[in-house]
């Protein structure tokens, strides 16, 4: 009877530690995601061209004289203004000198006075005062280049 008692009990204990359910299998990690797709940055806008600056090549002289002897070795003058009558001339040249600016007046051979607020021997170095006047100065976005024949 005690070997009966026995197996009893060594089989309460064998089936109480064994379940009837089996383990769910482990799944395989999920495959790489790809790489997340990156847009090409969009390029960056061109910047516009610069617009052309007027240029006129013609004789002129100086309305005065000790204008003449500080520009006379330059070849190339920003003009902001060209008037036919002097007197409008000489009223635009006060407002440019208000302005900061050291405005001589030129008398062309065309019959126009023309207000020029700087020379250079050198056109690039005109050219870059046009666009400074251009972008600093937005009521003159009409600056030309004379350039003395």
């Amino acid at each position: 009877m005690r070997i009966l008692l026995l197996i009893m009990v060594f089989a309460t204990v064998t089936m109480a530690c064994r379940s009837g359910r089996q383990m769910a299998p482990i799944a395989p990690p999920p495959p790489p995601s790809p790489p997340p797709v990156v847009a090409d940055p969009e390029p960056e806008p061109e910047p516009e061209p610069e617009p052309e600056i007027p240029v006129i090549e013609e004789r002129f002289d100086f309305e005065r004289e000790e204008d003449r002897v500080s520009h006379d070795v330059n070849r190339y003058f920003v003009i902001l203004g060209s008037f036919r009558v002097n007197e409008n001339a000489t009223r635009f040249k006060s407002t440019l000198e208000k302005e900061g600016f050291t405005p001589v007046i030129l008398l062309s051979e065309t019959g126009f006075n023309r207000v020029s607020v700087a020379s250079f021997t050198r056109e690039a170095e005109a050219r870059q005062r046009v666009m400074e006047i251009r972008r600093s100065y937005p009521q003159f976005h009409d600056a030309w280049l004379l350039i003395r024949r």
